[in-house]
Formats: structure tokens, sequence, C-alpha cells
């Protein structure tokens, strides 16, 4: 009974692998994996989205992804991590009208927008200061007499001591008044303001999806400094991106740097830049930020996350999660074709195909989301790597045996007699 369970265990392992497992056209047999993509449609443009395993498995940048068909042939695909362009700020004519202090109380700012200004909803603060943290109120009016709140608190920061440039952008209430007032709270002296960019609201935008999860919440490390809350993890590769940090706290009101650290040792951390995140009370409501972004760093294994108590206690609860980047696979598949995603050859450098240059997704356009079948290994694979590459201790074995023959020749040059001198 015993030796039937095993055998039928072994039958089925061996099944388990042949499922996961396919042989690949002559030509792409360099490629270690790939999956099937589910039901194409010829009438539109179809995409699919890149997931962890791909990432993961996947050679430069995804450089070596491939889309081919059922007889072989490679099939044009464009990659991309949004499938319509966020839409660019776009900055609006400013004018510095007032740049002043109040002695023990703020940094007064007026900025004017002129007589005909575009409805806005976002400013940018130009300093040279190096480290702070301070609150804003912003006003607008539109005669410079009779002033309305548009955002009664919001803060701007910068840590360069620690490497970080935090943030001097404030969102308000969108509104196309001429005049904008900022009060920045600092009675100790007038904060530096040499300019004040203002952007054009930009509407509704679609939302898509940019970041997906990694990691799920975890709580910090048990060990660490208490000026600092520190977590430390391993992706297990070195290709996957992350876009960014989400954290949660039952903190009610706090604001605190987040740097980031990368390692591919765990020994030698190298900074990878970092943020902040916040939350504050005003008017009844609740402003929060706990999201940092990372700008898609890649090539780095081990990650290190520390938010920069200073003076304060930790904050209470704390979580953080982790969402790597959302890549999309595009392309338009032909009449009665099966298809399939190819990625691990990293000898394969990134193909040029017009499609990339030529394909324009309009607003209305209808795009068609596939999914991606079970990653399978390719039973025929050939691995692209030169021979010496492929066995690398076969030239430390001819290397000795070289060393061992010119032993013995000298041996045997020392053995042998000279000529007898006459």
């Amino acid at each position: 009974m015993t030796r039937r369970l095993l055998f039928l265990s072994l039958v089925f392992a061996a099944f388990g692998a042949a499922v996961l497992a396919a042989d690949l056209p002559p030509a792409w047999r360099s490629w270690l994996y790939s999956r099937s993509i589910e039901s194409p449609h010829p009438d539109v443009l179809n995409y699919v989205t890149i997931d962890r395993e791909v990432f993961a498995h996947s050679e430069n940048h995804l450089a070596d992804l491939r889309v081919i068909d059922d007889l072989g042939n490679e099939q044009p695909y464009e990659v991309r991590n949004r499938l319509a362009p966020p839409p660019q700020p776009v900055s609006l004519p400013a004018t510095l009208r007032e740049n002043s202090f109040v002695p023990g109380q703020f940094t007064q700012v007026v900025v004017d927008l002129g007589s005909r200004a575009s409805f806005h909803s976002s400013l940018h603060v130009q300093t040279p200061e190096s480290d702070f943290i301070n609150w804003v109120e912003v006003t607008a009016s539109d005669d410079a007499h009779v002033w309305r709140i548009v955002k009664p608190r919001a803060p701007i920061s910068r840590f360069r001591k620690e490497n970080l440039e935090g943030s001097q952008t404030i969102h308000y209430s969108e509104n196309n008044a001429r005049y904008l007032r900022l009060r920045i709270q600092e009675p100790a002296g007038q904060f530096p303001v040499t300019s004040v960019e203002v952007f054009a609201s930009q509407g509704v935008e679609k939302e898509e999806p940019t970041a997906a999860t990694l990691l799920a919440m975890r709580p910090p490390d048990s060990s660490g400094p208490p000026s600092q809350t520190q977590w430390t993890f391993d992706l297990g590769s070195t290709t996957i991106p992350v876009a960014e940090l989400n954290f949660e706290t039952s903190q009610p009101e706090f604001y605190r740097a987040v740097r980031i650290q990368t390692s591919l040792d765990q020994k030698e951390w190298q900074p990878a830049g970092g943020g902040e995140i916040f939350r504050y009370a005003v008017g009844g409501s609740t402003e929060e930020s706990l999201r940092v972004r990372c700008y898609e760093t890649w090539g780095a294994r081990y990650w290190r996350v520390e938010i920069l108590n200073a003076s304060d206690a930790p904050l209470s609860s704390v979580r953080m999660s982790v969402a790597m980047s959302v890549r999309f696979v595009l392309f338009r598949p032909r009449e009665n074709r099966a298809y399939r995603l190819l990625y691990g050859n990293d000898r394969a450098a990134a193909p040029q195909y017009d499609f990339a240059r030529t394909l324009r997704i309009q607003p209305s356009e209808v795009l068609l989301h596939l999914n991606l079948g079970p990653e399978e290994t390719t039973t025929n694979y050939a691995d692209p790597r030169p021979f010496t590459e492929r066995h690398p201790n076969l030239l430390w074995f001819a290397l000795g045996i070289a060393i061992v023959l010119l032993g013995y020749a000298a041996l045997r040059a020392l053995r042998t007699p000279g000529d007898a001198t006459s």
C-alpha cells in the first residue's frame, strides 16, 4: 500500500511538472519562462498586466519580454506604466506683490495671477531654506481686500541634513481668484521665499492602478534606536521595481520624515530617497498623507525604511506595506491566433518596434484586458550563454591540468642528465 501511494504521488508530481512546462519554437528556446495570454481579441487593443512572477524572472528591466503567436511569429508590443498619459501641470504667470514679515507671527506672501486668471488648485513654494517644517495658510481674493480661506493649514518641509527634499507643494480648493496670499507660520524670523509657482487645475483624471501590493502591512522591526522606527525586508529579487510605501497608524496628529536605504548584500546601504507622512485636524476634518513614493527604484534586493522620530515617541500602532510598479503590455492580436508572453533571457536586448512609435490611444478607445496563464518553464530550453560561461569550472579544471603538465615537464627536465663535458 505504501509503495502504491508513493508511486501515485510521483506520477502526480511528474504530471504537475508537465502541466507547468512547455516546448517553445526553435527560435525562442533561449527564453526560460513563458505564460499563455488568454482569449485575445483581434478587433481592439489588447493588454496584459505584468505581475511579480514576470518581474522577478525577467531580465534587464523587462528588455527580454517577447510576445509570440502559436506559429512562433514575433508580435510587436509596447510596455507602458499607464494606459493613458497623465496630464502635465501647467504653470500660470504669477507675480510676487508682497513678501513681508509680521514679527512674532508669520511671513506673508501675496501672488498676483493677473486679471484673467485660469482656475488653479496647487502651488509650489521656492525657498533656499534647507531644513524646516512650517505650516501655511492659503487665502484667495479677487481684489486683494476681501480674502477667503482656500486652505486653512498645510505643511511644507525639507530635510537636507537627512538628504530628503520633503515637499513644498500645497493643494487647495479650486478657484480662479486673481490673488493668493500665503501666511507661513514662523514667529522667530522671516521665512525666505524667492518665488511661488501656481498651477492650473487639471480636471478629473481617470483613475488607473499605478501600483500593486507587493508586501502586506507589517509591524516595524523589534530592534532599532528609539529615534527612528525601522523596517528591513528582502524582496527576494533585484528586478522588482518598488513604487511606493504605505503606512497606517492610530496616532491622531504627527509629521515625520521617512528615509529609504537599499542594499545588495545587507552590509553596505545606499540612500534611495524618502519623503514625509503626516496627519492633522483642521476645520473639523482630517488632512493626511501616509504614502511615500519611491520613483520605481530597481536593482536592490534588500530595503530599509526608517521613520525619523527625532525627540518624539514612535508612532502608535504603526505598520507599513510595500507596493510594486504596474506595467501594461499592449498589442494588437491577429485573427485566429493564440499568444504567449516570453521572458527569462539575460542575453536579449530590448526590441525596437514601429508599433511603439505609432501607438496612440484615443480617450474613447476600447481596450481589452487579458489574463496571463500560470508560469511555465521551457522544457526544450537552450542556454544562450557561451560554453565557457555555462561551464565556468571547466576553465579552472583545464588550468589545473596545464599546471600539472608544466610541473611534470619541468621535473622531467631536471632529472634528465646534461651532455658530458669533454
